[in-house]
């Protein structure tokens, strides 16, 4: 048998190429030399010669989009029975509103996982919008004291940004990898003036501060890094 290092698959007959990729393939020999994870393939297959010419590929594995199907189901399942309780027990069944809230954010934060799951500061980014919408609705609803706009939000957005950047540094990342989700976080926080100009922060030196510190940070990016942060911004926005 043979074994494809691209499509991770063991092949059973002489063949010169992979069936799937018609890329190069590898003897036993040949594979143990490369030091490939053992653990995924048998090493007793190689020693057997048969005819066949595909080779056998893993089933019974769930696939992201049925995943999401299910998952899908589930949203349309709470959404019924929150729908019938409301109108069968009105006010008896007000935590019905919290769980369901939940359950939407649960599905959407999903969603988000799987749709970005192989880039983190997206995942990371699409939380942090999650968290930000979810406290200042908290809230609003439980009397509204200010807390998510004067002090959560303002931390929120810088915790993120120092975050990224970590990130981006440990993961060696190219400066117009990362800052654009640095650029979201300084739009996020210039939204803060709505909140000032409204009377909802009463005590805005937090967010004044978190202003003040995106606005240097983009105008140094502006000066010393425009190039990348326009390329940066056309890639986002696909210009």
């Amino acid at each position: 048998m043979y074994y494809c290092p691209k499509c991770k698959i063991t092949i059973r007959g002489k063949k010169t190429c992979c069936p799937l990729c018609e890329g190069k393939i590898l003897t036993g020999v040949e594979l143990k030399r490369t030091g490939i994870d053992e653990s995924i393939y048998n090493s007793d297959d190689f020693t057997e010669d048969y005819n066949e010419a595909f080779p056998i590929l893993n089933t019974g594995k769930m696939s992201g989009s049925t995943f999401k199907k299910i998952c899908t189901f589930l949203l349309a399942i709470v959404f019924v029975m929150w729908i019938t309780l409301k109108y069968l027990f009105k006010d008896a069944v007000s935590w019905m509103d919290a769980f369901m809230l939940g359950t939407v954010v649960a599905w959407a934060d999903i969603m988000a996982i799987m749709r970005y799951r192989y880039n983190v500061l997206k995942v990371l980014a699409v939380e942090v919008l999650f968290a930000i919408i979810i406290d200042y609705y908290i809230d609003k609803v439980t009397g509204f004291r200010g807390w998510s706009v004067i002090w959560m939000i303002p931390f929120c957005l810088v915790g993120h940004s120092a975050v990224t950047f970590a990130i981006s540094k440990f993961m060696k990342l190219r400066f117009v990898e990362y800052i654009i989700y640095i650029v979201m976080d300084a739009v996020l926080a210039f939204g803060q003036i709505f909140f000032i100009w409204n009377g909802e922060n009463t005590l805005p030196y937090a967010a004044v501060f978190v202003i003040a510190a995106y606005t240097i940070a983009i105008i140094a990016a502006i000066i010393f890094r425009y190039r990348e942060l326009k390329f940066a911004t056309e890639k986002m926005f696909n210009v």
